[in-house]
């Protein structure tokens, strides 16, 4: 389905092609497959040695994807270099990731719905780029999204691109 879905040529920059994509993707292996989550969530991350990441609670979802696909949609890339404009894909990423809409399969559905986003700015992107780093990609979500100045830590934020 994956190579189904990168192959259209359609794309829609919304929380509802989001929608779509998660149902494309887990249609038949999850019942709720392309349906925003009704209730609230917590992960026990081991790059954060058990804590969780906060997510939006479930009765904000619509309105904090409305939010974020507005702001990203307002955004101007116009004067940007390639360095400054990678750092903004990469938080528009962490931020629509860590809204997390969905019970389970939002790294994938996130990393899918970025390819197809990407190749509107002529980028190519291969999911084998996310597939063989799925674990540094979620890690990096996860940190990019996690504070705890108590601890001394910091989100980790738009590392330096190696473009």
């Amino acid at each position: 389905m994956l190579v189904i879905i990168k192959k259209e040529k359609t794309f829609q920059f919304s929380p509802v092609e989001l929608q779509n994509i998660h149902r494309k993707l887990f249609e038949g292996v999850l019942n709720y497959a392309g349906r925003i989550r009704d209730y609230n969530i917590t992960k026990n991350e081991w790059v954060l040695k058990g804590d969780t990441v906060l997510y939006a609670s479930f009765d904000s979802i619509r309105a904090t994807l409305d939010y974020d696909f507005s702001q990203e949609k307002n955004f101007s890339y116009k004067g940007l270099n390639i360095h400054e404009a990678i750092r903004h894909f990469a938080k528009f990423t962490s931020g629509i990731w860590q809204i997390h809409p969905f019970g389970e399969g939002n790294k994938r559905s996130t990393a899918v719905f970025i390819i197809k986003y990407l190749k509107i700015f002529g980028f190519t992107i291969s999911n084998n780029t996310f597939t063989k780093s799925s674990w540094y990609f979620r890690s990096a979500l996860v940190r990019a999204n996690y504070n705890n100045l108590r601890a001394g830590i910091h989100a980790t934020k738009w590392m330096r691109s190696t473009i």
